[in-house]
């Protein structure tokens, strides 16, 4: 095998530009400059003086699988590199092609760092010599609206980019456009430095690519306003602030747990912000609030505000979404089906899931690994199994021949039982199924199969690690959510406590850790007054279902969950029933995963309600303080979940 072996280069190149050997180099790879991705085609090209002198493109077999998506970006499939050169091959003819030549790339940081990457991943010290931005170039030398993406930077030029998104056509064109930002650098470097003959200065240019672009003006006298009369007296507590123009029209909403600290961010100078952010603080006149209890319902109304004002400067929450759920029907044998809305109807929802693809790829793997009935009510009545039996992916409940009625419900019921575990986020067992199928097809080399099924996979992850911090469905999520208010601290345990009915906000209160007992009074009211599931889900109250699931989640290291389980909606006071406990705590099946997400560490803790209200008032009471009591323990060393603004400019 070659083996490499490379001095290191001090760049020797000439001074003069028009005298430097130039090498633009352009990668396709599986993903981004991480460990686990590689390299699958090179395209390099040696110019000087504007001539190629030189050109070097290959594929290289990744080793890896490559996606179908970046096979659908690039054009590159798994076929097409199984006999290509793996990248320790390539490595010696590619550093003995570029020299020590100037590198050169568009967004010079991803290649570069992509090729050091592949040397160090194999023993070499990394590339020393000079690099040349085309991206910081243009951003320096062009017009401040013309993109930079190379597709519209060469389009501004009249460059026509052949075979897009493959090494070489993008190689061929940067070449291009290097030559046009060299006569733009020979301008700017010629009438702007104090260096002699700087306009075919080497050193001047690759200096110039990492020239501040930043210009320094006067503040505008609105933004001092701003900064005397409302930034000092805006209070450090959760709220919502809405911008408004010199017309009073909303510019922009936004939410924070500390409203001052955020409004201040907008108005403590422009580096780093977008040109629309910068947009909106020349348009602010006035910054008005609404305090909120918690964060959490800062989030909601924010959500709210939005879609009911419609700001030019949010481009997002302007709509309420369709989110879909999955739900197990009331069938006498249950199906799984995709719903866009949740009724009143028996049925069990579980979601709302972000995305219909999501919703769509576990559906796909429930319906094939867990074995429920996918046939209509026709075809079930007709009392004969389907192909559906063959193929193995029905229990055939349909065949009364089959077993007796008592079998047929216990099998098919064990079946059922495993979908709600996983929607549940309580038994993770089917993601460790589904990672040594992806596995056994990568080792028979059908990538493309293997792909699909990680694409598959990782849907249910971001399903099951979610649902775990909420464990009901939506008829089911019955909750009280405890943390450490604003306010809590070593000498005052104050917590935020949010009552969850039917997966829907109902309370929220702040309590002392002392003052658990009266809470029994809200307890009474909110679960066990007899109320009975809505007959119809609002896409208002789906949109907060959503945000309250993501709020759960995003901040379950430091909050506790109580879960009252059994139909509250008959628990009414005085009713006399069967005593009957269950109190679980989270995490038992998670720990069997292959990958584990770290840092679930939610505590949950579920009561039954099905027995006299006394007995379970005392009981919830007396877990809420023992939750209260754990969770001020531990709220010393939980940092608070990190700010998110939902509706960012």
């Amino acid at each position: 095998m070659l083996q490499l072996s490379r001095a290191i280069i001090i760049l020797s190149a000439p001074r003069k530009i028009s005298e430097t050997t130039f090498t633009v180099i352009d990668l396709e790879t599986t993903g981004g400059v991480k460990p686990e991705h590689s390299i699958t085609e090179i395209s390099a090209i040696k110019v000087r003086g504007g001539e190629v002198i030189g050109e070097f493109t290959t594929l290289v077999n990744p080793q890896i699988p490559i996606s179908y998506f970046i096979s659908q970006y690039t054009g590159i499939t798994n076929e097409m590199v199984k006999s290509a050169p793996v990248i320790r091959e390539v490595l010696p003819q590619l550093l003995d092609f570029i020299g020590e030549s100037v590198f050169v790339a568009h967004n010079a940081q991803f290649d570069l760092g992509f090729v050091n990457m592949e040397l160090q991943r194999h023993g070499h010290a990394p590339l020393p010599n000079a690099s040349l931005c085309t991206v910081r170039l243009a951003r320096r030398l062009v017009p401040k609206n013309q993109k930079k993406n190379l597709g519209d930077l060469a389009a501004s030029f009249g460059i026509e980019i052949h075979n897009r998104h493959r090494a070489k056509g993008d190689c061929e064109a940067t070449v291009l456009v290097l030559a046009e930002l060299l006569k733009l650098a020979a301008t700017e470097l010629g009438t702007e430095t104090q260096i002699e003959n700087a306009a075919d200065d080497l050193e001047a240019l690759l200096s110039l690519q990492y020239k501040s672009i930043r210009t320094f003006k006067p503040e505008p006298r609105h933004i001092k306003k701003i900064r005397k009369d409302t930034l000092d007296h805006l209070p450090q507590r959760a709220g919502v602030y809405l911008m408004k123009s010199a017309k009073g029209e909303v510019l922009y909403i936004g939410k924070s747990k500390n409203l001052r600290a955020r409004v201040r961010s907008y108005f403590a100078g422009g580096e780093g912000h977008t040109e629309k952010l910068l947009e909106l603080v020349a348009q602010v006149r006035k910054v008005d609030f609404q305090l909120t209890g918690s964060e959490l319902e800062a989030l909601i109304l924010e959500s709210r505000l939005i879609k009911l004002m419609r700001p030019h400067f949010n481009t997002m929450l302007k709509r309420y979404k369709s989110y879909p759920f999955l739900r197990l029907t009331a069938h006498a044998f249950p199906r799984l089906e995709i719903a866009t809305e949740v009724l009143s109807d028996g049925s069990e929802y579980f979601g709302p899931f972000s995305s219909r693809e999501v919703c769509e790829d576990v559906f796909d793997i429930l319906n094939k690994n867990f074995q429920l009935r996918e046939c209509d009510d026709h075809k079930l009545l007709a009392g004969q199994a389907c192909i559906y039996y063959d193929l193995r992916r029905c229990t055939a409940p349909c065949e009364p021949s089959r077993d007796s009625e008592t079998d047929r419900r216990t099998k098919y019921d064990a079946a059922l039982q495993q979908v709600r575990d996983f929607l549940s986020g309580q038994d993770g067992s089917l993601l460790k199924m589904i990672t040594e199928k992806m596995r056994a097809l990568a080792a028979e080399q059908k990538f493309e199969e293997a792909s699909l099924m990680k694409s598959k996979l990782g849907s249910l992850k971001r399903v099951f690690y979610r649902q775990a911090s909420i464990t009901a469905s939506v008829n089911e999520n019955n909750l009280l959510v405890l943390l450490p208010s604003e306010n809590f601290s070593e000498t005052t345990k104050e917590f935020s406590v949010f009552f969850v009915r039917f997966g829907r906000l109902v309370l929220q209160k702040k309590i002392l850790a002392d003052d658990v007992l009266t809470l029994q009074l809200d307890i009474a009211d909110v679960f066990f007054s007899g109320a009975t599931m809505p007959e119809e889900c609002k896409k208002e109250e789906i949109d907060e279902m959503q945000i309250l699931s993501s709020w759960i989640y995003y901040n379950r290291a430091s909050l506790a969950c109580l879960y009252i389980r059994g139909n509250t909606a008959r628990d009414v006071p005085g009713q006399n029933q069967p005593t009957q406990t269950d109190a679980t705590h989270s995490e038992p099946a998670r720990q069997e995963l292959v990958s584990p997400e770290p840092n679930i560490s939610t505590q949950t803790t579920s009561v039954m309600a099905s027995r006299p209200l006394p007995d379970v008032m005392d009981e919830l009471l007396s877990r809420v303080l023992a939750m209260c009591t754990a969770t001020s323990l531990e709220s010393e060393s939980s940092e608070p979940a990190a700010e998110a603004n939902t509706a960012n400019a």
